[in-house]
């Protein structure tokens, strides 16, 4: 084999390779550890009602609990209350 070959079957055999992995990643990634491939339209728009739903609690709960900043002294770590 000439050098000239063999390089061209060495950059033929990493780009087999790469694809490969490529490949393998990405089933990997939809359908590995999640379980499912994305969701549907309507499973979407249920997952997005949820995330609203909670949102509106989180938002419900900063104004019943509101932020109390700490004392501007640097060695006074004490919230103000």
């Amino acid at each position: 084999m000439t050098p000239f070959t063999l390089m061209i079957l060495i950059v033929l055999l990493l780009t087999a390779v790469g694809v490969f992995v490529l490949a393998f990643i990405t089933v990997k990634f939809y359908w590995g550890d999640r379980g499912t491939p994305p969701l549907t339209g309507e499973q979407r728009r249920a997952q997005k009602e949820v995330e609203l739903k909670l949102r509106s609690r989180q938002i419900e709960h900063s104004e019943k609990n509101p932020w109390k900043p700490r004392k501007t002294s640097f060695w006074d770590n004490r919230k103000d209350v």
